[in-house]
């Protein structure tokens, strides 16, 4: 007779967490590899082949301090593996329409005014030229909207650091830009 109190076997615990850990993170995921592959067709590969290795080692991402941030730097490395690959090139126009809500979000966050094609262009470009920490901060705040506590969560690491990557990030666009209310915007949720 059967005990239905019973912890379930060790093989069907970890699947049932994997998948409920997928479905908290995945639509961060896609969204993401859509700002850097184009589609939502290549960022469902992307994506799909990173859970496919991220399922192979749950055990190994359960015992990371933060498992959220082991997931994350798996979806970096299968984004630079797909990248890389012959004939996947990160297409213009994918970037610009981004980086595109990142130049609306700026405007407002900061109150000015990027109505030259000129300035836009230069906000694009001094984004792309971030150091990578800074770069990811940027699109996952600015670009997806999200909030500081997930970006750190993703990132791991301390939601002070985090903030103090956006600030970095702020200043370099600042001085880059030649604007220095950018350094100045707020916006940490």
């Amino acid at each position: 007779m059967s005990d239905s109190s019973e912890a379930a076997p060790e093989g069907a615990r970890l699947r049932v967490t994997f998948e409920a850990f997928c479905t908290t993170h995945e639509r961060a995921w896609r969204g993401f590899a859509r700002t850097q592959v184009g589609t939502e067709q290549d960022a469902a590969v992307v994506v799909g082949a990173m859970k496919e290795h991220l399922s192979r080692n749950w055990a190994l991402a359960l015992r990371q301090e933060i498992p959220a941030a082991y997931a994350w730097r798996l979806l970096k490395e299968h984004l630079a593996a797909w990248l890389a690959t012959a004939g996947h090139t990160r297409p213009a126009l994918v970037q610009t329409a981004a980086f595109d809500a990142a130049i609306r979000y700026f405007q407002d966050q900061a109150r000015i005014s990027l109505e030259s094609l000129p300035e836009q262009i230069g906000l694009f470009t001094a984004i792309l030229d971030l150091p990578e920490r800074q770069h990811d901060v940027v699109v996952l705040k600015y670009c997806m909207d999200m909030d500081d506590s997930k970006i750190a969560e993703y990132l791991g690491t301390p939601l002070a650091t985090l903030r103090s990557n956006l600030r970095h990030a702020r200043r370099r666009l600042a001085r880059t830009l030649g604007r220095p209310e950018l350094a100045d915007m707020r916006g940490e949720r």
